[in-house]
Formats: C-alpha cells, structure tokens, sequence
C-alpha cells in the first residue's frame, strides 16, 4: 500500500470521526441544552419597559412531584386584587430562590374566596410555561398581563430547566406529563372548580399542545410562538445558524434516540391536537426566523375545537408581547372573554 493512500485513508477516518463527533456534540447540546441561571432571567424580564414598577415577587415558592417522580420548582404568583389575601415574600432573592421555599405556607382553605363562584373572583388560575433553555422568570411577563384580568398564576421550570435538577429536555415528550402534574396539583391545592387554563411559550407551547392527547382539565390555551413539528425546526437551525447540510438534522435525531434513548426530529405536537375542543389562541411573532409563524397557521388551520391566530409583525422569537404589549393584554382579554362567555 503506498504512502500516499495510506495517508489518504487516515484523513479520511479523522473526517468521519470528526464528523459523528460534531453529530454526537450537536445531538448532546439539543437534549442538554446550557441553562439560562435565574437571576439572569429576573433581570431581562424586570428590565423590560412594560414591566417596570411590576410587585413580580412571589407569594410562594414550592415544589410539585411531576412525571415519574421528577420534582419541579413552582412559584405562586396571585392576581393583583388579592395580593393582600395572599400576601408576597419580601425581598425575594433569585440569586438563590431555593432558600425561601414555603411549602408549608400552602393552605388551600387560605388561597379560597368565599364569593369564589361569582364571576369566578378568586378562583381564576393560570398554569405558564416558558421556552427552550430559559426559566420559570421567562413568564413572569405572561403573568402581568394575566394577575391584571384576575388570574392567579402558576409559574414553574420546566423539565432540565431553571432550578430543576438535570435530565434531559425531551421538547414535549415528558414535559407534556410534567404539565399535566401541576395541573392535578393546583386543583388539588386550590379546587378542584377553579377556573384554570394554560400559557405557553416557544416550547412551552410545544409540550402543552403536546399535553391535549392526555385530554388535560383546563379550560383554555395560549399558544405563543410554538412549533408544529421540531423536525422542521432543527432542519432550519442546522441551515440557517449552523451552516451545515439539513441531512445532520435527522442523523443527530437518531443519535441522540441511541444515546439518550429520545429522537428529537419526532416531536410533534401537531399529532396531538385531533380530539381535543378546548379553546386556543394561537400568537407568533411575524418576522420569527427560529420557529416560523407558519407552524402556528399550520396547528390553528388543523385544530378542530376553536381557535384564532394572531400575528405581530415584525416581531421575532418569543418576544410579540414585548413589541406590543397592549395589543397582547387585549388579545389575551378578548380570547378570555369568549372562552368564559358561556360559563
């Protein structure tokens, strides 16, 4: 064998191996995405116009026992008229929100008005999940505009995220369970007659459209800048920010299925939609080059239960509430007022 092969060959397992390497690191880094710390997520949402002069400090801070025993950090955020029936944590430290856990501070009978049915006072909740490598804080500007209608709100992290321990980030799969979890534990904390409903964002939204095939007891959704199919997603990111052939996209999906035991390009919640009838407002941002706003036309046009669509233009990933604040608060108004029209 001459030289010149020789070397020929061995080049060539160094690409391949270099190749699988860079497959095994981009598969690795979707499931087990680097997580934004708290204390960041506190100040980009609290150092946003809108949200100045906001009280977003929690009434509560706990724990709920999610899919498979996997334990999830909640904080409890009541509507703006009872903040005097249920009170706040003063000088809340995000720094390290684990140190002021108040778990025993939980009394149903305390957190329940005694007018609770008129007009649903008092009984109005909301369960809000945030995006891809954020934290529960990442919903915090959700919750403003629902704690100001009189919602009392259910922030939490999602699966592999904020203060939640590592595992891995399965875009709907486990998460969508983890959802249904804190549902059944905010009923059980507050009622089983409440009115509850969800908000999701990015995937947020994906894990709680992906939750519908579990026929949740919720009342609504708000689906904010959510995917139909992450195949397409991660197709886009491998072109478009990557620069790498879209062919990677389904080999790291199968990788990942071999070492994680999850194939990312399966996730899709579209799939889960056909049987539910609960009311979603469907919300996208029009110049959004992660998840196209297609994705939301796609899942509002396939939904057979009621649904409305929303675009904001020129607005990208995750952020149509930041570029219209007010128009957000009357879209998430008017949806509500529909919804409970009939109740």
């Amino acid at each position: 064998m001459s030289t010149g092969l020789i070397i020929a060959i061995v080049v060539l397992l160094v690409l391949i191996i270099a190749f699988f390497g860079l497959v095994i690191v981009l598969a690795t880094g979707t499931v087990k995405p680097k997580r934004t710390p708290m204390a960041d997520g506190w100040k980009l949402e609290m150092g946003k116009d809108f949200m100045q002069g906001l009280d977003m400090n929690p009434a509560s801070v706990y724990t709920i026992e999610g899919y498979n025993g996997y334990i999830l950090h909640a904080s409890f955020l009541p509507a703006y008229d009872y903040m005097d029936d249920y009170g706040r944590i003063e000088d809340y430290n995000y720094e390290e929100p684990k140190s002021q856990e108040s778990e025993g501070s939980f009394a149903p009978e305390k957190y329940r008005k005694a007018d609770g049915k008129d007009d649903c006072n008092g009984q109005r909740f909301v369960i809000i999940s945030h995006g891809y490598t954020y934290n529960r804080c990442g919903s915090m500007k959700y919750a403003s505009v629902f704690r100001k209608l009189g919602y009392n709100c259910v922030i939490y992290d999602d699966r592999n995220h904020g203060e939640n321990a590592k595992s891995i980030t399965t875009f709907g799969r486990d998460e969508s369970r983890d959802l249904l979890a804190v549902i059944e534990d905010t009923r059980r904390r507050f009622g089983k007659d409440i009115a509850l409903g969800c908000h999701g964002e990015s995937m947020g939204t994906g894990l709680t459209i992906t939750s519908l095939q579990y026929n949740p007891q919720i009342d609504f959704i708000v689906a904010d800048c959510g995917y139909a199919d992450l195949a397409d997603v991660n197709k886009n990111t491998v072109k478009n920010k990557f620069h790498l052939p879209v062919f990677i996209a389904p080999l790291g999906g199968a990788i990942s299925g071999l070492l994680y035991g999850f194939n990312f390009m399966k996730a899709r919640p579209i799939d889960c939609m056909k049987d539910s009838k609960i009311p979603i407002c469907f919300a996208h941002g029009g110049d959004d080059d992660f998840i196209f706003p297609e994705h939301s036309k796609r899942m509002h046009e396939a939904y057979t239960g009621y649904s409305e669509y929303h675009e904001y233009e020129g607005a990208g990933h995750g952020i149509s509430i930041d570029s219209d604040p007010e128009r957000y608060a009357n879209m998430v108004k008017e949806f509500l007022q529909k919804v409970y029209s009939d109740k």
